[in-house]
């Protein structure tokens, strides 16, 4: 014990940025756990979509959500995330799966989404981005004579792999 005070006696600046990270690291999971909504991972998504049915929403900007989206997705930007939106409050009983390009504005719709009374609330974790690189399928824009575009390489092999998957 003496050892471990004379360590913090000579190393004041390094002890007190451990307890300052200790603090915040604290902070976070206590505020992790106080929220009403889940993040979730690609696999518990997928899980999610098979055996819940949830709404899905993606909630990126009109080019993003043109290049790629989750396949069903409902394209709502933030600003259309309030209380005076029929269509959103209709479902208000089912789950609902919420995720952006990168999984930074999300959380924040999850918040939303729980104040305006949706109960089973979760957020993708990594967003579209995080999707796309565990190889999910997506959907892609029509071209200008209503054909989509075909799927890349990697959709072709795993197309149904979220529908299938009944792990």
């Amino acid at each position: 014990m003496d050892r471990l005070i004379e360590f913090i006696g000579n190393n004041l600046l390094l002890s007190g940025l451990f307890v300052a990270i200790l603090i915040a690291w604290l902070a976070w999971e206590v505020a992790r756990l106080g929220r009403k909504w889940k993040e979730v991972g690609t696999l518990e998504a997928v899980r999610l979509i098979n055996r819940e049915d949830p709404l899905v929403i993606d909630v990126s900007n009109s080019t993003d959500f043109a290049k790629a989206h989750i396949n069903g997705a409902l394209h709502m930007p933030p600003s259309r995330i309030e209380a005076g939106n029929q269509q959103l409050l209709k479902q208000k009983g089912r789950p609902v799966l919420v995720y952006c390009q990168r999984g930074q504005v999300s959380p924040q719709m999850a918040n939303r989404l729980v104040k305006l009374g949706f109960e089973q609330v979760h957020s993708l974790s990594g967003g579209l981005t995080q999707w796309l690189s565990d190889n999910q399928p997506v959907s892609r824009h029509k071209d200008k004579g209503g054909k989509k575009s075909k799927p890349s390489g990697k959709q072709r092999g795993k197309k149904a792999q979220a529908q299938n998957e009944e792990s």
